[in-house]
């Protein structure tokens, strides 16, 4: 992917697994804190892995998916056609607005600026309430 009217480009792999779960790795962020703060949702897995070939990504994320299916009991969406994957894409959006609409800006704002001091491990995964709900399982 590239920003219009940027140099930015990154590499982003997404997948979408059942009961609204889905598992994103990228090789790069504008502003993770921002993602962090506003964005992040509690059913979807966001790992930023910079420095990484396109190919150690898919990796990466073919194994930590593996794990959360068979952590969470979870299949993959079977219909992968281009119309499923932008009608995904819409909902995560309506869900990141709604979240945007309940939330404080205060503390989103805090959030940010609390951002820089959270460890290096934290700053780079969003594992939303997976950690909670495998151990639970487990």
């Amino acid at each position: 992917m590239q920003t219009p009217g940027l140099s930015f480009v990154f590499c982003a792999i997404s997948s979408a697994l059942e009961q609204e779960w889905s598992v994103s790795f990228k090789d790069n962020s504008l502003n993770p804190a921002i993602f962090y703060a506003f964005l992040r949702r509690p059913r979807g897995i966001s790992v930023l892995e910079q420095g990484v070939t396109p190919e150690e990504l898919l990796r990466s994320h073919l194994k930590f998916r593996q794990k959360i299916m068979r952590d969470l009991n979870l299949q993959l969406l079977p219909d992968i056609s281009i119309e499923a994957y932008f009608d995904k894409s819409q909902r995560i959006r309506t869900d990141q607005r709604k979240a945007l609409w309940r939330k404080s800006v205060i503390i989103g704002l805090i959030e940010m600026w609390l951002f820089p001091f959270k460890s290096e491990a934290k700053k780079s995964q969003w594992l939303g309430d997976y950690t909670r709900l495998a151990a639970r399982k487990g």
